[in-house]
């Protein structure tokens, strides 16, 4: 089964909030084999809201909504449902008696705004939340179903381990499960990685993506069906065959920065850096890793330029630094960042060089140094110039 899922309020269009709700139950939703087709945020608008539902409801056999369910002008979930699903709000006494007691319970007067939230859509079944005060509902068309959900996260978690999965597995009958598996890469592109693996990519089965960041890129398999031994087996030999053609360039699942400290560690190797740009990219993107930065790292100077050089200055001074900090340090190896200059594109070349006993390798990254990209490119760069070496 194909869903989609609606992400109702302005907060988290406007970016103030995160929409941790949707990442949520795309994965729930997977455990019973249920695949999320689209994801879409929209803001407290009515007209916005009925036109988002509609849509969905006439192309998805599962529309799943989160948020707009409170007592206030602005929660207008209910209202919109209503009209996309051509289904005129009635009240729910027990709702409505549910709410109130909820409200006792907390020693507190219930407010009359409250009394909307005990209105569904006609021939919706209701559903009481036990975990706060906005009742939820479900539309059953036998083909097609729609239920709304509280968006705070705690009471939409247990909505759907207690009435949206118990619906899909019992009423749907819905056995399936679906397994997702990554593989992590860096030393590469999107683009050369795609060509190594183009005829998994278009397959039909087991289903293979890729997605990047700041030069890392995560190979996505995914695999359903109702036997889970068979599942399992698919992603496995899938996987395997991935491995198999990007095995130069597979990194662990934690990141590149905890891959580059374990090698480091199970070569009894030590590392220092000299940081030629105020953000520290290296140090940083080592700081963020799991495994103890301590055993591997002995010690960093971070040194930004006075003032701006050309290419070739800034990888004679990143050679310098380099050979320097190894040899304060009395490290394995060292590794150096150095800026050139902006040029007139806008874009700079920072200057990569890794030093250590008979070893010199050097890499140039061209980044846009205002980009909140830029850092992580640099980053990247460098711990895979450590991670080739250390490999090689």
């Amino acid at each position: 089964m194909q869903a989609e899922l609606i992400a109702i309020g302005t907060e988290l269009t406007l970016g103030t909030t995160v929409d941790t709700n949707s990442a949520w139950l795309a994965r729930t939703l997977a455990t019973v084999g249920v695949e999320v087709q689209r994801v879409t945020l929209v803001a407290d608008d009515i007209g916005a809201i009925t036109e988002v539902i509609a849509a969905a409801w006439q192309r998805s056999p599962l529309v799943l909504c989160t948020g707009g369910l409170g007592p206030t002008a602005d929660d207008l979930t209910r209202e919109a449902v209503a009209q996309a699903t051509k289904r005129p709000l009635e009240f729910h006494q027990e709702l409505f008696d549910g709410i109130e007691a909820r409200f006792r319970s907390f020693g507190r007067t219930m407010s009359e705004s409250n009394r909307q939230q005990a209105f569904v859509p006609m021939g919706a079944r209701p559903v009481p939340n036990a975990r706060g005060t906005a009742p939820s509902f479900i539309i059953d068309e036998g083909a097609r179903a729609l239920m709304v959900f509280p968006g705070v996260p705690s009471e939409m978690k247990f909505l759907v381990e207690t009435e949206l999965l118990p619906f899909l597995r019992n009423e749907r009958g819905l056995k399936s499960i679906l397994l997702v598996r990554s593989i992590w890469l860096s030393g590469t592109s999107e683009a050369e990685a795609g060509e190594l693996i183009a005829d998994l990519m278009q397959a039909a089965y087991p289903t293979v993506g890729i997605s990047a960041k700041a030069a890392q890129y995560e190979v996505r398999i995914s695999a359903h069906g109702e036997d889970p031994a068979q599942v399992e087996a698919d992603i496995e030999s899938c996987a395997a065959e991935v491995s198999r053609r990007l095995e130069r360039f597979l990194m662990d699942r934690d990141g590149l920065a905890a891959h580059v400290l374990r090698r480091l560690q199970q070569h009894s190797a030590t590392l220092a850096i000299y940081e030629g740009l105020r953000g520290a990219p290296i140090y940083n993107g080592l700081r963020s890793a799991k495994p103890d930065l301590a055993q591997a790292l002995r010690g960093v100077t971070i040194h930004p330029l006075d003032q701006a050089v050309d290419r070739e200055a800034a990888e004679s001074l990143a050679i310098a630094g380099a050979n320097t900090v190894r040899n304060n340090w009395q490290a394995s190896y060292g590794i150096a960042a150095v800026p050139a200059q902006i040029g007139a594109d806008g874009f700079t070349d920072v200057c990569i060089v890794l030093v250590g006993k008979d070893l010199q390798r050097s890499f140039t990254r061209r980044v846009e140094l205002k980009s909140d990209d830029a850092l992580g490119f640099i980053t990247t760069a460098a711990l895979d110039l450590i991670r080739r070496s250390l490999e090689a």
